[in-house]
């Protein structure tokens, strides 16, 4: 439920929204479902507390567990303040599932410079997958293309050549069973092989001939190449004296995303793990540096509902948030409710940590239960931060920076002190005092900066006394923060992470196994009462939104949040179209002297227009005939199913303004990677040649209708009464093809989903919808997240 004060239509309609997306997200991808039938025994996300999660943590034999704590707990996880990771909302106390995972991911370190540890580390990673996590592997011992491997009777592929396995791996087994393996592979920048490493998924390189002959504008949207990984350099010590390599990496930042930079020198110096630790591997979202072999022990604190909480009861005591005292009154009261959500987190990721069914590698269950890692996060931030200043300090201002350090600290400080009272209980420290000594000292002068100093002067000084005397805390480190994809949907978030508002509302369609496909709305659940009732609130909320920042202020903010965090924080700097790779250079620059442990960017569209950086970055060049027909960004979306016996693939075609077919996409279903692979470069060829010649569709039609072979192919669509039937797949998307432009030129419009701009194909509603925003690829059609 809302806070009590939430009432009217528009509470009542934004609660209905995120009533479906709860249901749809808990059917499809978190409910315990019954053996024989498949069917969903669990309706909500508080059906899987009530019937599942909460009563199995009682039953929990550990001295970790109080009634007083529990019940904090519990009344945490039903208030949606506290929420697990999805893995463990997936499967813990799941009667049923043989291969139970509780943790997200798994930094596993070196793949060593073997075939047999390279197909060990495949075993490992297709394990964890099965478990529902994610893996990341470091490719820099693996010796470099060309170099002789059998005592000189053979020579060695390079690490990049390993690549396409490791993906394969990945976009075949499936989280738990639920959605597709999540892969990081990082590289030192000093491998031999680093440039190829770094355009590893520039192109695919079965098309790279065909491509580069194309212009610049008109090269294809990302290809299936490596779409199961994101790929990191190793950043440290003589990098920074090499301008070329940095050239190169910040234009294929520019193209692709990819790679980003992990800030090795600042991994190990500003970790509580001690330096024989190696806290220097990453999970494949990036938050979670530490050592090799331990699992990411995620938990999220509903940073908007304390908010809200906090707002509500100071207007109870008659405060408005115009007053002059409303930001002091507002944070003290907010961090107070930080700290203790946070405490209550890290207590779950404690008991997480006990359960031995939860790991899927026994030497990740000794390392993990050894070290104590908890990584405790937030959500809703921006939401925080418009109630704290009543929307006049805009996110990535300085004050709003300000703000972001001393929750962070708030967050980080609350866990920290749970993980103390263990310490004194146990006799249990992760030995590390000089760092300890010193992130103190940075908690305590943030704290003397703000007026809730005199609330935690006295435990600062308890916990100096206590890393004088143990050495550290129970935990090696208790922080993290998370880019919260499906999780914050049933906090009910769309600020996500600490990530700004993209938009203050969000339309969203999904497929109901009773009633079809379902479309909605969400609005933010703890602002949409105020927003209506305040409309210039509403302005100044909307006045900064995500599009609306710099990526300096983008900057700011996650330097600002890394400065008390114990590990990283997955936050991309998004850059709009217009950006160069220049740009990208002078951010690499700034990145590094602001303690940050990685480093990603994003530029919007930046999928459509993949470069050589070979030489300079070219000039578009266009014709007049092109310009007329530039496919630009409004364009228009539909997709079909074709189905056959032995396949089911989704079609996508889009069009211009001018009823133009321009792209056609295509997604085979349980096919295999190579057979997929095929159909979506199949597609990609269609689409490039459309984009650059739309006059080449009567061509292409007439070719695909030839295709013939004993298969029949059936597409069913509104647009006609009768289906599309073909001897072929191609046969049967020349048909689809040539019936949508004739549907389109006689003036009429299909129902369904329809999006504009540039996006990616979702694999779950298979809607050109899927953008990437923060760390993660995100679905705006029904919610889909990579996270």
């Amino acid at each position: 439920m809302t806070s009590n004060s939430q009432t009217g239509l528009e509470i009542s309609s934004a609660e209905r929204s995120w009533q479906v997306l709860d249901e749809y997200l808990t059917e499809t991808r978190y409910a315990v479902r019954q053996p024989e039938t498949g069917v969903s025994l669990e309706a909500n996300y508080q059906a899987i507390l009530s019937e599942r999660l909460i009563p199995k943590l009682a039953e929990a034999k550990s001295f970790l567990v109080s009634q007083a704590g529990l019940s904090a707990l519990s009344a945490g996880l039903i208030g949606r303040t506290v929420i697990p990771a999805s893995p463990m909302l997936m499967s813990f106390g799941n009667p049923y599932t043989r291969r139970p995972g509780y943790f997200s991911c798994y930094p596993l370190g070196w793949v060593e410079d073997s075939l047999l540890d390279i197909e060990s580390m495949r075993r490992k990673m297709r394990t964890i997958y099965m478990a529902g996590g994610g893996a990341g592997v470091d490719v820099s011992r693996l010796r470099p293309k060309g170099s002789p491997v059998d005592c000189g009777q053979g020579i060695a592929s390079g690490p990049v050549g390993f690549l396409q396995d490791f993906d394969a791996v990945t976009g075949t087994t499936n989280q738990g069973g639920r959605r597709r393996g999540a892969l990081l592979v990082q590289m030192d920048w000093n491998h031999q092989d680093i440039r190829e490493f770094v355009e590893a998924k520039n192109f695919n390189s079965k098309l790279n001939r065909f491509i580069q002959t194309l212009p610049p504008e008109e090269r294809p949207a990302q290809s299936p190449h490596l779409s199961n990984m994101n790929i990191s350099v190793n950043v440290f010590g003589g990098f920074w004296d090499n301008p070329g390599l940095m050239r190169l990496i910040a234009a294929n930042m520019w193209a692709t995303g990819d790679p980003g930079l992990l800030f090795v020198d600042n991994m190990l110096k500003y970790s509580p793990l001690r330096a024989e630790d190696e806290p220097r591997f990453s999970n494949p979202c990036g938050e979670y540096l530490a050592s090799a072999g331990t699992a990411c022990n995620l938990v999220t604190v509903n940073a908007a509902r304390l908010a809200r909480q906090t707002y509500d009861s100071l207007s109870q005591e008659g405060l408005t948030p115009g007053s002059l005292n409303w930001t002091g009154k507002f944070t003290d009261r907010f961090w107070g409710l930080l700290m203790d959500a946070s405490a209550s987190a890290c207590l779950l990721g404690n008991l997480i940590l006990e359960f031995d069914e939860g790991y899927p590698l026994e030497e990740i269950k000794i390392k993990t239960q050894e070290k104590k890692p908890v990584g405790v996060g937030m959500s809703g931030f921006h939401t925080a931060l418009l109630l704290a200043f009543w929307g006049k300090e805009a996110y990535g201002s300085p004050a709003a920076a300000d703000f972001a350090r001393q929750t962070q600290a708030a967050l980080t400080l609350g866990t920290l002190k749970f993980s103390g009272s263990l310490t004194r209980l146990t006799g249990h420290a992760y030995e590390n005092a000089p760092y300890w000594t010193g992130h103190l000292s940075e908690l305590k002068e943030t704290f003397l900066e703000s007026g809730f100093w005199p609330r935690v002067e006295g435990l600062l000084d308890e916990l100096f006394q206590l890393t004088e005397d143990k050495g550290g805390f129970y935990n090696c480190l208790t922080t993290s923060q998370a880019p919260t994809g499906s999780v914050s949907a049933f906090l009910r978030n769309i600020d996500t992470g600490i990530e700004p508002f993209y938009a203050l509302a969000v339309d969203r369609r999904v497929r109901d196994s009773r009633k079809g496909w379902v479309n909605f709305t969400l609005k933010p659940i703890e602002l949409a009462d105020i927003f209506q009732e305040d409309p210039e609130f509403l302005e100044r909320a909307q006045a900064q939104t995500a599009l609306k920042l710099t990526p300096g202020e983008q900057l700011s903010m996650l330097a600002a949040f890394q400065r008390h965090n114990h590990t990283g924080v997955s936050k991309t700097i998004n850059l709009p179209s217009s950006a160069a790779a220049e740009d990208i250079e002078k951010l690499i620059l700034q990145s590094r002297d602001l303690r940050l442990k990685g480093f990603t960017v994003y530029r919007d569209t930046s999928l459509e227009g993949i470069i050589s950086v070979a030489s300079e970055e070219p000039k578009p060049v266009q014709s007049q005939v092109d310009r007329d027909l530039d496919i630009g960004d409004d364009r228009e979306s539909r997709t079909f199913t074709a189905k056959s016996d032995s396949l089911s693939a989704h079609i996508t075609l889009t069009n211009d303004p001018n009823h133009n077919i321009r792209e056609v996409f295509v997604a085979a279903g349980d096919v295999g990677a190579d057979i997929n692979a095929i159909f979506t470069a199949f597609g990609m060829i269609l689409s490039v040649s459309l984009r650059h010649y739309p006059s080449l569709f009567d061509p292409l039609v007439k070719v695909l209708l030839k295709v013939k072979m004993d298969q029949r192919v059936v597409i069913n669509t509104v647009m006609d009464a009768s289906p599309v039937v073909g001897n072929s797949l191609p046969q049967a998307i020349g048909k689809l093809m040539l019936l949508r432009k004739n549907y389109l030129d006689k003036g009429q419009k299909a129902s369904g989903n329809h999006n504009s701009g540039s996006c990616d194909l979702c694999p779950e509603c298979h809607q050109l919808a899927l953008r990437r925003e923060g760390s993660c690829r995100k679905c705006t059609s029904c919610g889909y997240s990579t996270c």
